[in-house]
């Protein structure tokens, strides 16, 4: 306590001390403040308890020392209570400079074109690399593995991949990539029936040949557009198929004549439908494109069995000649390929080899010699069968890759699944459709056909 002990007095430390006597002492006005609270702002009036509400909101703070030049409202202004928000300056500035009218590309689904990567690469457990043509690279360069089981990964051997059965085994006509994966008598026997089939229909004439050469073309058509619709294409397919079962019709009706006018109107047509928007929103020029391909490759190509059956007196047996070429040149490339098939041929068809792809080449041409000259089918002489067999050893392997180039565009094995141990009817007579024309033109150069 001070030693001055009276009321209102000061301490040593300047602290004063302010009794009920001091306050009861003079006026109000002169009375010292407990708190000095600065400048009064003057007096507010606030309004009745039972007046409407006047809708003022709570008084802001404004930031002191902020240049509003280079700051953003944000931070200049903010609510009594409210955090320092200069920690948001950054995302607030990109809110702020963003376009609303900006499109935004994006593509979804079918849209995206993007290398993406699949289902079974990404459940897959072997090493996988982000990027995704990484992987594809060191797939194709190293054989793949497999953690079923502890003992694979605790001494990392590479297991053998399981034998395919059924039309999984089958590439072409060359099994000696899988030995033992397709089952032969089921194969052999289908080829049995197909080919009793066969000559039932070349016995009525070429009527019954027509016919038989209408259905596989038609048939044929309609597998290669469904593939092409499984794999995202959108082609004019009813156009397709029309086309397709015409051909052979027409050409057997007017000559090679025909293929233009047939040609033309598809074109004709085909625009039509996707001018019409018949083909949805898919894009005209791809798939129009994909449609006449169909048109060309197995209409056309198919149309010269007529062209061959319409031969007077000889049209059944050459097209029975141009047959058993192809059929000659299946056996012989399967069960040369399978006994000593080492050599890929190529990596359109890696199950196909070198040793199957020569003897499927002699099988043609002595299967051709041995009918034509031996048992006196058809009108060729020795020389004439040895250069048909030839041609056939060339053509017939060719429309096999052909087909197999398509189908490896595409991503299938088959075509279709119609005849058990053999594919669809595109994957049995693939090599026909080469064939054909040789046979059609071989037999005009040799002078039998005008």
């Amino acid at each position: 306590m001070a030693d001055d002990d009276r009321p209102g007095a000061k301490d040593d430390d300047g602290v004063r001390f302010v009794t009920a006597e001091d306050l009861a002492d003079g006026p109000a006005e002169t009375r010292p403040p407990l708190i000095d609270l600065g400048a009064p702002s003057g007096e507010v009036q606030l309004p009745h308890w039972t007046a409407p509400a006047t809708g003022q909101v709570p008084q802001v703070v404004l930031g002191t020392g902020v240049d509003p030049e280079v700051s953003s409202s944000a931070d200049s202004v903010r609510w009594r209570d409210e955090r320092e928000s200069s920690d948001d300056l950054d995302f607030l500035r990109e809110l702020g400079n963003l376009d609303p009218d900006e499109p935004v590309v994006e593509r979804l689904g079918a849209l995206d074109t993007s290398e993406r990567t699949t289902d079974s690469d990404y459940l897959n457990f072997d090493d996988v690399e982000l990027d995704p043509r990484k992987r594809s690279r060191a797939r194709s360069r190293r054989p793949r593995t497999t953690r079923s089981t502890p003992a694979t990964q605790s001494t990392g051997q590479v297991s053998a991949p399981a034998p395919a059965s059924g039309s999984q085994a089958r590439d072409g006509v060359d099994g000696s990539a899988r030995p033992g994966g397709r089952n032969v008598p089921l194969a052999a026997a289908v080829g049995v029936i197909m080919a009793v089939v066969a000559l039932l229909a070349f016995s009525v004439g070429p009527v019954g040949a027509l016919l038989i050469a209408e259905i596989v073309v038609a048939a044929a058509g309609v597998e290669f557009l469904t593939a092409l619709q499984r794999n995202g294409f959108r082609p004019a397919t009813l156009v397709g198929v029309v086309a397709i079962a015409v051909f052979p019709l027409a050409a057997y009706w007017k000559g090679e004549a025909a293929f233009p006018l047939v040609l033309a109107l598809t074109v004709v047509v085909g625009i039509i439908w996707f001018v019409a928007g018949l083909g949805g929103r898919a894009r005209p020029v791809a798939n129009l494109g994909v449609t006449l391909l169909s048109v060309l490759w197995i209409g056309m190509f198919g149309a010269f069995a007529a062209l061959v059956v319409n031969v007077p007196s000889e049209g059944v047996s050459l097209l029975l000649l141009g047959i058993v070429g192809t059929v000659g040149h299946d056996v012989g490339a399967f069960f040369i390929g399978r006994a000593a098939g080492r050599t890929p041929m190529s990596a359109l068809s890696p199950n196909k080899t070198v040793e199957g792809l020569i003897g499927g080449m002699v099988g043609s041409i002595v299967a051709v010699f041995v009918v034509a000259v031996l048992l006196g089918v058809g009108p060729f002489s020795a020389g004439g069968a040895l250069l048909l067999g030839i041609v056939i050893a060339i053509m017939a392997p060719l429309g096999d890759l052909a087909e197999s180039l398509f189908k490896r565009d595409l991503g299938i094995k088959d075509m279709g699944t119609l005849l058990p141990q053999h594919g669809g009817i595109l994957d049995r007579f693939d090599g026909m459709l080469f064939v054909l024309p040789a046979t059609y033109y071989v037999a005009r150069l040799c002078g039998v056909a005008g």
